[in-house]
């Protein structure tokens, strides 16, 4: 299913969940499409997962800006009539439907891994084929706040709470370099003034939790400067999506370094050569 990319490593990217944070991911893939990065697979958790999708079904940067611009809490939930949770996140469902159709994970130009979390077993559940929007409706699905999403008879919640940086499905992809953007390692604590900044601080205490088994997993760790964010907040959208561009272009050279772009440019301009004085 996936295949190794001739004359150059196999490159896999991670985006990792954040909430409102995930908007930075559109910055990272501002700058990896103008240095012509090459992404082979890419894998996404809660926010990232959205941003992935949307990467991997080559959806144009305007249009990423568009749907990230009018993300807010009413617009990615709806009173769900539940007692396992107060909302639904079915709007997101339509979003993503509205934005790229109502299509299947296989069918992305590049190969596509969403995580969620069984909350019946606490098992990790990648997503390789299935219905998108329904996926990501389930890896974004915030426990506590919105109910859990029903796939194949597992009750399902935000993938955050197992692996909210997702490089282990990359490295199952055959992910040579892997490159990941953890946006929660410089993200700060909320005082709490309800619901959602209780939810937010408890991704925070897991996810530094997580942050220990990141060294050595990645080749590459992009990790925005976003310590002075609330994750909760959708309204710093130009900031937001800068910093993910700076510290992306922060890395470029390392990244490039790793990918060995400038030495198969050699390659290719010498071929074009020897291929030239063949005809």
């Amino acid at each position: 299913m996936f295949h190794k990319k001739k004359n150059r490593l196999k490159v896999g990217l991670a985006l990792s969940g954040g909430t409102a944070l995930g908007i930075a991911h559109i910055g990272v893939i501002k700058a990896l499409r103008e240095n012509k990065i090459p992404i082979d697979c890419v894998a996404g958790t809660s926010a990232g997962a959205i941003a992935a999708a949307c990467l991997a079904f080559d959806v144009p940067l305007e249009k990423m800006i568009e749907i990230s611009r009018g993300m807010n809490w009413q617009s990615i939930s709806e009173f769900g009539y539940s007692k396992l949770g107060i909302n639904s996140n079915h709007p997101i469902r339509e979003l993503m439907i509205s934005a790229l159709g109502d299509v299947k994970i296989e069918e992305a130009r590049i190969p596509l891994a969403i995580v969620a979390t069984d909350i019946d077993t606490g098992k990790e559940i990648i997503f390789h084929k299935g219905n998108l929007a329904q996926a990501i409706m389930a890896s974004t699905c915030l426990p506590g706040i919105f109910i859990p999403v029903k796939i194949d008879g597992r009750k399902l919640v935000d993938g955050g709470l197992v692996e909210n940086l997702p490089l282990s499905p990359l490295k199952k992809m055959g992910a040579e370099i892997k490159i990941g953007v953890n946006l929660k390692r410089n993200s700060k604590y909320i005082k709490i003034r309800n619901i959602f900044d209780v939810v937010a601080n408890s991704y925070k205490i897991l996810s530094e939790s997580q942050n220990f088994l990141i060294p050595g997993r990645a080749e590459i760790i992009i990790e925005p400067n976003l310590g002075e964010f609330d994750s909760t907040n959708f309204r710093n959208f130009e900031v937001l999506l800068e910093e993910g561009y700076e510290a992306t272009s922060r890395m470029m050279a390392e990244i490039k370094k790793q990918l060995k772009i400038d030495s198969f440019q050699k390659k290719n301009f010498i071929r074009k050569i020897i291929d030239f004085f063949k005809l």
